[in-house]
């Protein structure tokens, strides 16, 4: 039971070692891209459509939507970010 803990421990610290060290090899460029969050140009939403009920609706327009996400994130306008 001892030697199981043991290796457990010796697993655990060794992982955690491992994760630091990959943390430190980060530069500086690439820590500064990791804040960022993608957010597509469409959502999600229930459409009022007697045959469909799911469709993608543009962020930037509401009124405009598609029943197929990838037209929708193809033909709506982008988002416009809040930070410069």
């Amino acid at each position: 039971m001892k030697s199981s803990l043991h290796t457990s421990l010796i697993c655990i610290l060794m992982l955690s070692l491992f994760a630091l060290h990959q943390c430190v090899r980060m530069t500086v460029r690439e820590i500064g891209r990791s804040n960022k969050i993608y957010i597509p140009p469409c959502f999600h939403d229930s459409c009022d459509h007697v045959f469909k009920r799911d469709c993608y609706c543009c962020g930037t327009k509401p009124d405009l939507c598609w029943d197929d996400q990838h037209y929708c994130n193809t033909h709506c306008p982008p988002l416009k970010p809040l930070i410069n």
